[in-house]
């Protein structure tokens, strides 16, 4: 199947599906030839078992797209159950594409293939890079053109879900309205800053912060690497060539060395930026060529005067040199169908409608091997490296696990250098531990613990290494000494908030029972010149803080002749008091992009909730103590 895939798939489903090739395979793989025993299963839904490896390739994509630092407040245990969770929608999404009889056919599989970018040379589709990609990542096609059918085949579910999705006009205008709703407001901003100066820190407060939180002072556990490196780049640099061997090359692939035809052309051109109007483009385009026909005009007064190509009028409708390749398909069918001097009666392409002038062909010309020699040099090193890269790479994930406690019979049988790295931590490193999964390798119970080789990490594309743990350092408790200064300023800024926050209560009161400013003087916290006056401001694009506009546009409407007051505390420890003077209401008018935003909106509401919905009736037996 796969020689008959074409390089017209483009769109979405390029950009979808190729993240299934990024994993990094190599970080589980080997356990699943080696595993003894029956498989342990993550979750059984439904009578089917979710293989804990699904969940920890879906753990490992997690963490490689937070880039190895999880966010604040998530850790590996609830990186461990959103993973999970993950993988059980998928399983019931499968199960519901099944029922309903969802499935991708042959040609979207291998379009949708033909249109990622990585299995592509000069732009088309390549069995060869696409079968070496592939023996790299140690995946077999049919599992990866499976993996394919499965996006696909829920990408239809999804579709068959959101296209339908739509919102009633009256709802969507009403959701306009707030939306485009304004409203009044006046400011005042205590700084936590000026409250700093009062701010009381005891030494006792200190020692028994330092106590209380001692988990929070620990030095970064680290540890010393021993690592083989292998880079593609390397190995093609030390590949063997001789001319016999190039000349020999260079002819079984001599289509790849053609210069390729190139047409100078020109074009009249009436575009269709609105599909509806069509039908009025064909009928101008269509006058536009009859008065050719009859004479009454030429080819470059039209294209001058009456082309919506104004570059191309400039010099009487010429485009310039044409390289079919890097055109759309429409107008390469258009332009291939002419002979030079030959002009094209109205034909519709990507840009509209167009009439189109060969004056210059130059036919593809063969490249001979003296003028295509460095490039002949460089594609067979790098066709020879891929090979090789990928039989190394099976040969040092098969040795390093055979001889997991140690790198030198590896290093021995490919003929890798064994390196070192200096101290690293789970958060840093340098060299190849700059890369997160060397470190969460490195820190993986087996290496760290147990002293076993990594599996073989690929870092980047030709980019592999394996790592073992040569010293490790324990986590130790910091001294209070070299923590004092650092508490100190934590508990002063602590206080400083704490005392804003206080007279920021309290003047709210105050501000609202007089519904004035003019408490502020009385107060002493400051003057009503300082009071910041915006005006009507909108849920989007003003300068307001975005605490400020959410807390803002959920205050209740003001009664007449009076504001409503509230407040926000921003990030610094500032408080913000409000007052809301009056709302305006929003147009409720929708263009075409709001409608769809409302339409999109309501089908992902529909999409959770059919989730939901298969979840709740589902059969779900989880084993979270086997990841």
């Amino acid at each position: 199947m796969l020689q008959n895939i074409h390089d017209k798939a483009k769109g979405w489903i390029a950009y979808a599906i190729v993240g299934l090739i990024t994993i990094p395979f190599a970080l589980f793989g080997i356990n699943s030839y080696f595993e003894g025993g029956g498989k342990l299963s993550a979750a059984v839904v439904n009578g089917e078992e979710i293989p804990v490896q699904a969940v920890q390739n879906a753990l490992l994509e997690m963490k490689q797209q937070f880039g190895g630092k999880l966010p604040a407040g998530l850790d590996d245990a609830a990186l461990k159950t959103a993973a999970l969770d993950s993988v059980i929608n998928q399983t019931l999404m499968q199960q519901k594409i099944r029922d309903g009889g969802y499935r991708a056919s042959n040609q979207e599989v291998a379009d949708a293939i033909a249109a990622i970018d990585v299995f592509q040379k000069d732009g088309k589709f390549d069995k060869q890079t696409y079968e070496n990609l592939l023996k790299t990542q140690r995946r077999d096609p049919a599992d990866f053109e499976a993996r394919v059918r499965t996006d696909l085949s829920q990408q239809q579910l999804r579709g068959a879900v959101l296209d339908t999705a739509f919102l009633p006009k009256a709802e969507a205008e009403r959701y306009q309205s707030l939306r485009n709703q304004q409203r009044e407001v006046e400011l005042f901003t205590l700084k936590a800053a000026d409250s700093q100066a009062q701010a009381q820190v005891t030494d006792e407060q200190v020692s028994q912060y330092y106590t209380q939180n001692k988990a929070s002072f620990m030095t970064e556990e680290k540890a010393k690497l021993a690592y083989l490196e292998m880079k593609r780049d390397d190995l093609a640099a030390k590949i063997a060539v001789d001319e016999p061997t190039l000349k020999k090359w260079f002819e079984e692939n001599a289509e790849h060395f053609v210069q390729p035809e190139e047409r100078t052309a020109s074009h009249i051109l009436v575009s269709v930026a609105d599909p509806a109007k069509d039908a009025d483009a064909k009928k101008r385009i269509d006058a536009l060529y009859a008065d050719m026909q009859a004479g009454k005009r030429t080819f470059e007064d039209i294209a001058k005067t009456d082309s919506d190509d104004k570059v191309a009028a400039e010099k009487n409708g010429l485009i310039g040199t044409i390289v079919t390749s890097d055109w759309g398909p429409e107008f390469v069918k258009a332009v291939s169908a002419l002979k030079a001097g030959e002009t094209s009666a109205p034909v519709k392409t990507e840009a509209g409608y167009e009439i189109i002038r060969i004056t210059e062909l130059k036919p593809a010309v063969q490249k001979t091997f003296e003028q295509a020699r460095a490039t002949v040099e460089q594609d067979y090193r790098k066709e020879q490296a891929d090979k090789e890269f990928a039989d190394k790479a099976d040969q040092i994930q098969k040795l390093a696990y055979e001889n997991d406690g140690a790198l030198e019979p590896v290093s021995k049988a490919v003929g890798l250098t064994i390196q070192q790295s200096d101290w690293i931590t789970r958060s840093q490193g340098q060299g190849v531990a700059a890369d997160e999964k060397v470190r969460t390798a490195a820190f993986a119970e087996d290496v760290l613990k147990s002293g076993k080789n990594s599996d073989m990490l690929e870092l980047a594309d030709g980019h592999a290494v394996v790592v073992r743990v040569i010293n490790h350092e324990d986590s130790t408790q910091k001294p209070l000494d070299a923590v004092k200064a650092e508490i100190r300023t934590s508990l002063l800024a602590q206080e400083a908030r704490k005392l804003t926050a206080q007279k920021g209560e309290d003047l709210l009161k105050k501000l609202t029972a007089a519904q004035a400013w003019s408490v502020l003087t009385a107060s002493g916290l400051g003057a009503e010149t300082a009071v910041e006056k915006p005006g009507l401001v909108g849920r989007t694009g003003s300068a307001l803080a975005p605490e400020v506009a959410d807390q803002l546009f959920s205050m209740t409407q003001p009664a007449a002749g009076k504001a409503s007051w509230s407040s926000v505390v921003l990030a610094n420890g500032d408080y913000v008091v409000m007052a809301l003077k009056s709302v305006k209401a929003g147009e409720t008018a929708l263009d075409a992009a709001s409608g769809a935003v409302y339409d999109q909106s309501t089908g992902s509401r529909e999409l959770d909730a059919m989730l939901q919905g298969l979840r709740e009736t589902a059969d779900i037996v989880t084993h979270p103590e086997n990841l």
